[in-house]
């Protein structure tokens, strides 16, 4: 009688690439085993096999994306409407061709962790809200993001582009829900605030215009900023205020070419920026 071995255990990827060799007795005894060979086994099988590691692959990225389905979905665009969609789409008319955006207490991190009181400005029709990656939106820090973070940003391809930064106030000061003008004066605020607006460092010279603007109780510094080397345009526009222990800055960039079409629109956005008292 002939005892035959059987390997039923599924191979590994790199066994079944490996070859096996097989070698019978030269002689067949009584008790001589006769062992099959695991690479006929495994070439029969390998569909098998590859489709059965294909679907455990396929539904592990399948958990992993449910997984991180949260966080990410809390970093795109809200609108009802779909991404990519115009604000005249979706948000209510201000007045006639701008339109308000008043985000949710619900909307970003900082929001949800009560960072900050809710904001809102004024946007004109052609605007689309833009994705902020979870990289710098702050799902990863917050409630004690050290960093400044992206809030919100739009964009549009002939007038420029928009976003709400914010960054904790206690690299700035000691004092609890400070003002603004307990963080600084007009010329100290912008040389603190300089690289979040251009991307880079800003020069003195390149402030063009500075003004203060007081609305319901809270200041707001407004600046205007002719910056050739800018990351982020050749034209930048800010508003900054503070938000309990947030300091809370909207820019506005723009290049020559839409700065000669939209200056006048994009001055608008900049000073309709409101953090309203809860």
């Amino acid at each position: 009688m002939a005892f035959i071995t059987l390997h039923t255990a599924l191979p590994s990827p790199s066994a079944l690439k490996m070859p096996v060799r097989c070698r019978a007795p030269q002689r067949l005894g009584r008790f001589a085993p006769v062992r099959c060979s695991t690479r006929q086994v495994a070439d029969a099988d390998e569909p098998r096999a590859q489709l059965g590691r294909r679907g455990v692959l396929s539904a592990f990225v399948v958990s992993l994306g449910v997984a991180m389905e949260g966080p990410a979905a809390l970093a795109r665009p809200a609108n009802e409407t779909g991404d990519g969609a115009l604000v005249r789409a979706y948000l209510p008319e201000a007045e006639p061709g701008f339109f308000e955006y008043a985000v949710k207490l619900d909307r970003t991190p900082a929001l949800r962790a009560l960072n900050l009181e809710p904001y809102r400005f004024i946007l004109p029709g052609d605007f689309k809200e833009l994705p902020v990656s979870n990289a710098i939106s702050g799902n990863y820090c917050q409630p004690r993001c050290d960093e400044p973070t992206t809030e919100v940003k739009f964009g549009s391809q002939s007038a420029g582009s928009v976003q709400v930064i914010i960054a904790p106030t206690t690299k700035l000061t000691r004092l609890a829900n400070p003002t603004i003008d307990q963080i600084g004066d007009l010329s100290g605020v912008i040389n603190a605030v300089g690289p979040y607006i251009t991307g880079d460092f800003i020069d003195p010279d390149d402030v063009t215009d500075m003004t203060e603007v007081l609305d319901d109780g809270r200041k707001y510094f407004v600046y205007e900023l002719n910056t050739p080397y800018a990351l982020t345009g050749t034209h930048n526009l800010a508003c900054v205020t503070t938000s309990r222990n947030t300091l809370v800055l909207m820019v506005v960039s723009a290049n020559d070419k839409q700065w000669a079409q939209s200056a006048d629109k994009l001055r608008k956005i900049v000073e309709s920026l409101r953090v309203p008292p809860m």
